[in-house]
């Protein structure tokens, strides 16, 4: 009977309480996250992630890690492959009983690149000899060899997300707000990516292009298993109310964020990623009316 007695208690307890939560925000968010530490992963590394790969089976004890000598197209396809982390996120705010500030709750996508590989190889010759009839000048042919190869491995995630967060000047046309937040999640597709390119091209004498260039490239793309995320971070945000009169106006406001952050992401037969980083966010944001209260009627005399 007693303990009959304290889950009836406590449920008209939570019952109660929930009655006097509130829904006040609605977010629309992106932004994105980069890691302090973009150190290139050895390319071996991928060796778990893509089985039986023709890439990996060649020698790349010549290779240099980098990207200071590459062709102009090989650095365009390294730029997709770098640390980083975008998102896109809905989120509702709720304001709790007794509480300063709201607590956000939502759910966002997460596209991460997580792991990234890349190194090149030069090699010159000389290939050809011409010689002038006019004066026994000598022009001495080079032919150029570029060799490159590039790694990534990438997910997209689904994530829960929460966060509590305190505005000042709450109600006027600028605003701030400070809080603490974090996402878990799992994903829904992960890859690994490799590719290797070889390219040649001739040169004569002061660098004049003699048009023989040949190139050649092998792409591989590995699907990898399920995998998860989370990351923890502090939102610093300005907070711009669209209007202050007109009632379409007041509620809407645009608002950016900046996020400190620790991440940490499981890599498949690679362990734990765990990096910290920086990260923003910017979106829109509206507040949800208030009820407003009944004013009670003025006293007035009867003449």
């Amino acid at each position: 009977m007693k303990n009959t007695f304290l889950i009836f208690t406590l449920l008209l307890g939570l019952q109660s309480a929930l009655g006097q939560i509130r829904l006040t925000q609605i977010h629309l968010s992106s932004g994105s996250y980069h890691t302090f530490a973009d150190e290139p992963t050895e390319f071996s590394a991928f060796g778990t992630l893509a089985p039986g790969s023709l890439i990996l089976s060649q020698d790349f004890s010549q290779f240099e890690s980098g990207y200071s000598m590459m062709n102009n197209m090989a650095l365009m396809r390294m730029m997709r492959f770098s640390n980083n982390t975008t998102f896109q996120s809905l989120q509702v705010g709720l304001k709790l009983p007794s509480c300063s500030g709201t607590l956000r709750l939502g759910i966002s996508n997460y596209r991460n690149s997580l792991m990234n590989s890349y190194g090149y190889f030069n090699e010159s010759h000389v290939v050809d000899t011409l010689i002038s009839s006019q004066n026994g000048s000598m022009t001495f042919i080079d032919s150029t060899i570029s060799k490159s190869y590039f790694g990534n491995y990438s997910n997209q995630q689904l994530r829960l997300e929460a966060a509590y967060v305190w505005e000042v000047n709450a109600g006027k046309r600028w605003a701030f707000s400070a809080g603490a937040g974090m996402s878990l999640g799992m994903s829904y597709q992960s890859k690994t990516d490799l590719r290797y390119s070889e390219y040649s091209d001739s040169y004569a004498g002061f660098g004049t292009y003699q048009g023989n260039e040949s190139g050649s490239s092998i792409h591989e793309t590995y699907k990898n298993k399920m995998a998860w995320g989370a990351n923890i971070y502090v939102p610093l945000g300005i907070n711009f109310r669209l209007g202050t009169k007109r009632a379409f106006w007041k509620p809407l406001m645009l608002y950016t964020e900046l996020r400190p952050q620790l991440s940490l992401n499981s890599i498949p037969s690679n362990g734990l990623s765990f990096s910290p980083g920086i990260g923003s966010a910017s979106g829109l944001r509206y507040n949800i009316p208030g009820e407003k209260k009944k004013r009670s009627p003025q006293p007035h005399a009867d003449f």
